[in-house]
C-alpha cells in the first residue's frame, strides 16, 4: 500500500521493481497459524490500516513454501505490469483475509482466474522453469548483494535499505533527497531509521 502511493504520488519520476524474497525457501510441510500468527497480523492491520488483515483462528494451514506464490507473481509479470498489481493484490487478500494455502497450484491457478489472467499462458509459464528460477535469482541477489534478511526491504538508488513498516513519509523523504541530488550528503532519516539503513552494493534498483 505505502509503495503503491509512492508510486502513484511521484509519477514518472520514481520507478518501484519488485523482487521476490522467500521467507520458506525450502520445503516445510505441516504449518499452521499460532495465537502468535493472529497477534502479528492484528499487529500490521495498526500499522497500515489500509491494508485487510484478518488475523485468523490457530490451526489453519499455512504454506509450505513461499517459492509457488512467488513464482506465480513472476508469471504474472510476464503478462504485464497491470496483470503483475492485479496478482499481487488478489494473493495478499487471499492470504491475509481470506487466509488460502497459497502455495497449492490449484489456488494460484483459481487466483490467476480471478485476477483476469490468461490462465494458459500462466500455467505454461509456472511449470516451465523460467519464472522459478528467477525467484531464486532475486533471492540469491537480495542476500549477496544487498544483505536481506527480513521482508519488507526497500532499496533506495542501489544506495540505501530501509527495513521493516517504515512510515510512508520517510520513503517520502529519502525519495526527495535523491531526486534533489542529495544535498549535504547527510541521510535525511529520523534517529530509529539509522540503524537500519546501510550502503548496498550495485545491481538493483
Amino acid at each position: 500500500m505505502r509503495l503503491r502511493s509512492v508510486e502513484e504520488a511521484y509519477g514518472h519520476r520514481v520507478r518501484v521493481h519488485w523482487r521476490a524474497f522467500p521467507l520458506i525457501p525450502d520445503q516445510r510441510p505441516g504449518r499452521r497459524t499460532t495465537e502468535k500468527t493472529g497477534e502479528g497480523w492484528s499487529r500490521a492491520a495498526i500499522e497500515e490500516p489500509r491494508a485487510v488483515f484478518v488475523p485468523p483462528d490457530a490451526g489453519i494451514d499455512l504454506p509450505a513454501s513461499s517459492l509457488p506464490a512467488l513464482t506465480a507473481i513472476k508469471c504474472a509479470e510476464r503478462q504485464g505490469r497491470d496483470a503483475f498489481h492485479r496478482l499481487h493484490d488478489r494473493l495478499f487478500l487471499a492470504y491475509f483475509r481470506d487466509h488460502l494455502d497459497i502455495g497449492r497450484p490449484e489456488i494460484l491457478r483459481r487466483l490467476a482466474r480471478e485476477a483476469a489472467l490468461d490462465v494458459t499462458r500462466f500455467e505454461k509459464d509456472r511449470t516451465a522453469g523460467e519464472a522459478y528460477e528467477a525467484v531464486l535469482h532475486d533471492y540469491a541477489e537480495g542476500t549477496a548483494w544487498f544483505g536481506v534478511s527480513a521482508v519488507p526491504t526497500v532499496i533506495f538508488d542501489e544506495k540505501v535499505s530501509l527495513v521493516g513498516a517504515v512510515p510512508e513519509e520517510r520513503y517520502r523523504s529519502l525519495l526527495d533527497w535523491i531526486l534533489a541530488g542529495e544535498p549535504g550528503g547527510l541521510l535525511p532519516l529520523e534517529p530509529a531509521d539509522i540503524a537500519r539503513a546501510g550502503a548496498t552494493s550495485p545491481g538493483s534498483a
